[in-house]
């Protein structure tokens, strides 16, 4: 692999935004944009209200796609990363604890917010990931610019 994991996790924590893909009802790919997000390792948290289209779409199709990608990058050596998984909701208490400082630390408003009126209407959501798909640009047009590694090994 040409790109190292320290790389990966650093891209992946220095992401402002993500895109989240999720299955509505129809069997389409339905698609947002979040900013109260955090990752540990591969593992993505983020914050949504608990009535919303993207929680109701996971409860009929846990899998989902993560899209990671940095704003304003040469196309010289332009990256990005997709982590597939299976997304589910956070109810344990010490685990929502540590979800929460995940995102609060990525997140400030985040973190403000939860301070003054917790959680309130959201929920946490973990995306356990199966899979991370990365697009190097910068490898030279000959090699094979996507990477897909399944994360079965405990040692990626």
């Amino acid at each position: 692999m040409s790109i190292d994991k320290n790389f990966i996790k650093k891209y992946l924590n220095s992401t402002k935004y993500i895109i989240l893909a999720t299955v509505n009802g129809e069997n389409a790919p339905a698609l947002r944009v979040l900013g109260a997000f955090g990752v540990d390792g591969y593992t993505t948290y983020f914050s949504t209200i608990g009535g919303s289209a993207k929680v109701e779409q996971i409860k009929h199709n846990a899998n989902v796609s993560v899209f990671f990608q940095h704003e304003n990058q040469e196309l010289a050596s332009f990256v990005n990363i997709t982590i597939k998984g299976k997304a589910v909701k956070i109810t344990d208490e010490a685990e929502l604890k540590k979800a929460i400082e995940i995102i609060g630390n990525k997140n400030s408003n985040f973190k403000e917010r939860i301070k003054k009126n917790g959680l309130g209407d959201n929920i946490i959501i973990r995306v356990d990931p199966s899979e991370l798909k990365i697009l190097d640009f910068k490898k030279s047009p000959g090699e094979n610019r996507v990477e897909v590694i399944p994360l079965l090994d405990e040692n990626y």
